[in-house]
């Protein structure tokens, strides 16, 4: 099971409410062999900036998707490898709805037409914010026929508006 000490579950809501009303995304790193978070990697969700340059070709917008730079998540991947870590998790927030497993995001972590996962140990987070906070957040890892559900205690937080701007 992962587990995502206190201190990393802080710095991955204050990246959520600083990109709310949009989605945040993010990288969790661990050392090899564990399930425990040991680093946060806050990225910067490119759905905006993609969907202004082709609308057609990215019709969401960063309220109800996110699109990592693939690039820096390699680099920061390489990096993190060198330093003898791992990368753990991809995070991101769903904004105003639940933290589930969408379809948009089964196919990103499993493409199709195959439908299998790019990287069977990664975990995938999904935090749940709302204009008064974050409400919960799952996590979903591949269980060899499903991305199975396992809910993660410790991410309820109360931040009232105004939002940092980011």
């Amino acid at each position: 099971m992962i587990e995502i000490p206190a201190t990393l579950v802080a710095q991955m809501q204050e990246h959520a409410f600083v990109w709310y009303p949009g989605e945040c995304c993010g990288l969790l790193f661990a050392r090899h062999g564990g399930d425990v978070a040991t680093r946060v990697l806050p990225m910067e969700n490119l759905q905006d900036k993609l969907h202004a340059l082709d609308p057609v070709e990215h019709p969401r917008t960063s309220r109800n998707g996110f699109q990592l730079n693939a690039k820096k998540m390699q680099d920061a991947v390489r990096t993190a490898e060198a330093a003898g870590d791992r990368l753990l998790a991809i995070f991101h927030s769903h904004i105003d709805c639940a933290a589930y497993f969408s379809q948009e995001d089964k196919d990103m972590a499993a493409p199709p037409p195959e439908r299998r996962p790019v990287d069977q140990g990664l975990w995938h987070v999904v935090m749940e914010c709302w204009p008064e906070g974050m409400r919960a957040a799952n996590a979903f890892r591949w269980d060899g026929s499903e991305f199975a559900l396992h809910p993660l205690p410790g991410f309820a937080r109360a931040q009232p508006l105004p939002r940092a701007k980011r």
